[in-house]
């Protein structure tokens, strides 16, 4: 199988991105209201801390609908129509079976995203966590007033064009290498990430593939870049501009505003 470059990965991730805003907007109800576990709220059910949840409401969508990639029949993507996994509830784009549990094999065992298994779980919850949508489309801004919606535009657009990215899965390095994060040797052959921003020279294990902030594992590979640092969605923001740690809206939605 050919090797994905950059540019090829680049187009693909171009389309994706100009849809981020749209399907968002477009979207009724598609998130559930979860808040990061620094923020002191509770179930209004059950009374509880909502991050103690095991389950997420069952139609949160994947990363696709989240960032805005088309899934219907029209779309071109190959992983947009393919059946389900058997094993996995999500994998990396266009690896073989071989290659996927290769992948896989190098992650924690409880972040491994088998259907209906821990690592499910933890994938679900992180897609919320890194990716709170009050960060992604103004539908989801109760405290944003119109006079300062441009505001908020203006940052969502320079994280969409400067910062928010894809990474890819190389199938194998035809070179040893370092890892960007460990600094730990890569040999040839071995599976790798691929960040298009950094360039094809550089590379990660699965496994160091984690936010600068908090060493999670960045959520189906998607991510942002400042600095030359990976980050995911919620702590790139925070990089620009702090949170509210009660509601996980208000203050970054006034800051970004500025009204702070």
């Amino acid at each position: 199988m050919s090797q994905v470059t950059c540019g090829e990965w680049a187009i693909v991730q171009k389309r994706f991105i100009n849809a981020f805003i749209t399907i968002l907007i477009n979207s009724e109800k598609t998130f559930i209201n979860y808040v990061i576990p620094s923020a002191k709220r509770n179930c209004k059910n059950c009374k509880s801390p909502t991050q103690n949840h095991s389950v997420i409401e069952d139609n949160l969508f994947h990363i696709q609908n989240r960032l805005g990639i088309p899934t219907d029949s029209q779309c071109s993507c190959k992983e947009s129509q393919k059946e389900p996994h058997k094993i996995y509830a999500w994998t990396p784009p266009g690896l073989p079976a071989d290659k996927i549990d290769e992948y896989f094999a190098q992650l924690p065992n409880n972040k491994v995203p088998r259907w209906k298994s821990p690592g499910e779980q933890y994938r679900e919850k992180q897609l919320v966590l890194q990716l709170p949508k009050q960060d992604l489309a103004l539908a989801y801004c109760q405290y944003l007033d119109t006079m300062h919606q441009k505001s908020f535009e203006d940052f969502v657009n320079m994280r969409n064009e400067l910062a928010l990215d894809i990474a890819y899965i190389r199938e194998y390095l035809d070179r040893p290498n370092e890892c960007a994060k460990c600094r730990g040797t890569m040999l040839k052959g071995d599976v790798a990430v691929i960040a298009p921003k950094f360039g094809e020279c550089v590379s990660w294990h699965p496994a160091c593939f984690v936010c600068s902030t908090c060493d999670e594992l960045l959520v189906d590979l998607t991510h942002c870049v400042k600095d030359r640092k990976l980050y995911c969605e919620r702590h790139f923001a925070e990089q620009i501009k702090p949170r509210c740690s009660a509601c996980d809206e208000r203050l970054i939605i006034l800051v970004i505003a500025g009204r702070v």
